[in-house]
This record gives C-alpha cells, structure tokens and sequence, in this order.
C-alpha cells in the first residue's frame, strides 16, 4: 500500500469523514497531491465520497485486507514450493556455486 493512501485511511478512520481539504490540512499536504489518492481509494471502494466528505468504509477495508493476506499466504506456499523443488538440483539459477 501507498504510504500515503495509508495515512489518508488512518486519518479518515480515526476522525471521521473529512472533505479533500480537511485531509490535505491534516497531512499537512496540499489538496491536488491529494486527489489522486483520494480517486483511487474511492474507487477500490475503501473510501466513499458523499456530500463533499470521504467517508471510510471499514468492512470494506477489512475485506481487501483479507484478500491480499491470503493471496500473500498462497504465494508464499507457492514459494516454497519453488525452493523445495530447486533444491533437488545442483546448480540453481538463484544460487552460486561459488
């Protein structure tokens, strides 16, 4: 995750909906840096945006969230998997012999 896409979330989490100028005041960042981030969040569905103020969308963020530890475990099992076989030969294209 963007750092800064992290932050607005946290912010947002913590505070409450906030306009783009709100969040771009607390980060203490200015509001056309911001709307991109903003967009893509509204996007994914993390944030929405009504009346003017993001909103958060906590359900929606432990969802994502979800999704990507798990696809971070089965690559992970992918991995070792990989290396296991790798280790069967003796020359690895990720190893040296020297």
């Amino acid at each position: 995750m963007n750092r800064t896409r992290s932050k607005i979330i946290r912010f947002l989490i913590a505070h409450g909906p906030a306009t783009c100028h709100e969040v771009a005041a607390a980060l203490d960042r200015t509001a056309p840096s911001l709307r991109s981030h903003l967009n893509l969040l509204r996007e994914s569905g993390i944030l929405i945006l009504a009346s003017g103020r993001y909103i958060a969308q906590p359900n929606e963020i432990e969802r994502q969230s979800a999704e990507l530890s798990a696809a971070f475990q089965s690559a992970g099992s992918d991995f070792k998997k990989l290396d296991t076989v790798a280790s069967h030969f003796s020359v690895s294209p990720f190893h040296s012999n020297e």
